[in-house]
């Protein structure tokens, strides 16, 4: 959301009272020539206006004093039915209190009628849009961070620095581990890590030098099960309390990648020494024969007719050609060996 005067202005101003009507219609006429206003003076109206889809409102001005509705319902009400529309509460002196209250649940400012000028108002019109846009980026960023969080397909939990125990869990430490987000609520780190010490975690500021100290740890699952994990972590503050990120990495699933690969070596490693022995043997003796027959050909001690000999070069031709196969197969197999 920005506050773009190129396109225009479209303000809902909601006041009872027409003197007050009247006076910022003048201030807002001063500072923004393309103004587009409309005005309610109960909540009747001011309802009727909200729910007009041809009604995108940038700003609503609020009088919290209608003939029609408390102050607490008014309030409800409205954030009900713009949720994304800044609000700037015009208040009397006397009503100061509940103006402020305002702000907390989600009103951007408030002006005092009697204090109001047409750059006041500007002013405050300005930061109320830029409070939004931050508010914005913030509800954005927190998105962002959750499901980066509970998407990431390895364990992560946000730990008390104070305590150990468990203030957020994502959805893969659930699946992992077998407890529920409720149980790990209830929980500490050391109920699953008895090696665990939370004073380790205060000896750090960084991830960078905890992770150089190998962080080998047995975690108990709800099952029963042991799996050997490494620690990784990372300070941060969460709702106000230091904090430390941690996510584990299952190494018995690691060893497990390895452990296969290393078998699907030991496969190739096989397969081709019966290339390069059980395989080639037969076949370099094959070839010796036909070349003894060749040569017995050619000195006329045995007869073989034109097409026999020509059987004989090719035969031996693709016997030359399957061991040349052998020898490249064996040869990349030894490389990737090595």
């Amino acid at each position: 959301m920005s506050l773009n005067e190129n396109h225009g202005l479209k303000v809902i101003l909601i006041e009872d009272n027409l003197g007050d009507q009247i006076l910022i219609k003048d201030y807002l006429e001063d500072e923004f020539p393309k103004l587009n206003l409309d005005i309610a003076s109960d909540f009747k109206e001011t309802k009727c206006l909200l729910k007009e889809p041809n009604n995108p409102y940038k700003i609503i001005l609020l009088d919290l004093s209608l003939p029609d509705v408390d102050k607490d319902t008014l309030l409800k009400e409205i954030l009900a039915l713009a949720p994304s529309t800044p609000i700037i509460i015009l208040t009397g002196q006397d009503d100061i209190h509940t103006a402020i209250q305002a702000l907390t649940l989600g009103c951007t400012d408030y002006l005092l009628k009697n204090e109001i000028t047409s750059k006041g108002l500007r002013k405050s019109i300005t930061y109320a849009f830029e409070r939004k846009h931050i508010d914005k980026q913030l509800e954005n960023s927190v998105k962002r961070y959750q499901q980066l969080f509970q998407l990431n397909p390895q364990p992560i939990w946000v730990i008390n620095n104070n305590t150990g125990g468990f203030l957020e869990v994502n959805k893969s430490a659930i699946d992992k581990y077998g407890y529920e987000k409720e149980e790990f609520l209830e929980m500490s780190m050391q109920d699953i890590d008895p090696d665990f010490d939370k004073l380790d975690l205060q000896k750090y500021h960084d991830a960078s030098e905890i992770l150089r100290d190998g962080n080998l740890h047995q975690h108990q699952l709800k099952n029963g099960h042991n799996i050997q994990v490494r620690l990784y972590v990372n300070p941060i503050e969460y709702q106000g309390i230091d904090a430390t990120l941690l996510m584990s990495i299952d190494l018995s699933e690691t060893e497990s990648y390895i452990r296969q690969i290393e078998e699907q070596n030991q496969q190739l490693k096989d397969i081709a020494w019966e290339q390069s022995h059980l395989v080639r043997a037969p076949l370099t003796r094959m070839m010796g024969i036909i070349n003894r027959l060749e040569e017995k050909h050619m000195a006329h001690i045995m007869e073989v007719d034109e097409e026999c000999s020509l059987l004989l070069k090719n035969v031996l031709k693709s016997a030359h050609e399957i061991d040349d196969v052998i020898r490249s197969i064996v040869t990349k197999s030894s490389s990737k060996d090595k």
